[in-house]
């Protein structure tokens, strides 16, 4: 478990064929926050994609932001998520796809890997589409929060994870509070946010166990992402696509 808030910032790099993704982990600064494994940004136009390659040791969670993203793989599945929905995955013990932009303008979206605990890592790969309107929604004057994984979402995980879509408005708070048995982030995928620190576009505020933080938007509105999860506390070890 990390020990203290701190801020991080996310790293450009190219994925893919043609596609940039903003990742906050891994990176030289940190590898993973238990029992998340990867946290993405991702942008991708036509004639651009993600061509097929495997995956295997994990749950991945892919939430489109704008545009859309056509996920194809070899289990016969073939589906493409608009704006405000989400594609999931267990790769298990093995699965290969591909994903590319939907229509003609760009596409971006939030990719997030879960670790499997090790029991889990040989099970059969599945594919789940959820559409927007699946996903709870709690609005309040300068407030909107979509629960996209966590009590009430129709999606369920193996890790005992929250993961929520947050638009804040200028001056309005937010406010989490964390167990002492889960760690988590906030990653601010537009505007900027002020508390302790100060936590700009594509970077993030990671929060120990027991933290709290209480945010304003500096901005007109501000989005982000949060994350809570309960670490598995087993050995991540990551080689390529693949989560061991």
């Amino acid at each position: 478990m990390i020990n203290k808030n701190r801020v991080i910032a996310a790293e450009e790099k190219s994925e893919g064929e043609g596609a940039l993704v903003n990742r906050l982990f891994p990176t030289a600064e940190i590898n993973h926050l238990d029992p998340f494994v990867l946290l993405d940004e991702f942008q991708v136009e036509p004639p651009n994609s993600f061509a097929e390659h495997g995956h295997r040791g994990f749950e991945a969670v892919s939430y489109i932001l704008e545009g859309g993203l056509k996920h194809s793989d070899n289990l016969d599945n073939e589906a493409a998520a608009e704006a405000g929905e989400l594609q999931y995955f267990r790769a298990g013990k093995g699965i290969r796809h591909s994903e590319e932009p939907v229509g003609e303008g760009l596409s971006r979206g939030i990719q997030l890997w879960i670790n499997l605990p090790r029991e889990l890592k040989e099970t059969s790969p599945e594919y789940r589409l959820i559409a927007s309107e699946n996903i709870p929604l709690q609005e309040k004057p300068g407030l909107r929060i979509k629960t996209i994984l966590g009590p009430g979402a129709p999606l369920e995980v193996s890790a005992d994870v929250i993961m929520q879509d947050v638009e804040l408005s200028r001056e309005e708070t937010f406010n989490l509070q964390l167990s002492d048995r889960h760690q988590g982030l906030i990653f601010v995928i537009s505007g900027e946010l002020q508390g302790q620190k100060k936590v700009a576009r594509h970077q993030g505020y990671l929060l120990a166990p027991a933290a709290g933080c209480e945010l304003k938007s500096t901005a007109e509105s501000s989005r982000f992402i949060v994350l809570i999860g309960e670490p598995l506390e087993q050995e991540i070890k990551i080689e390529g696509g693949a989560v061991l």
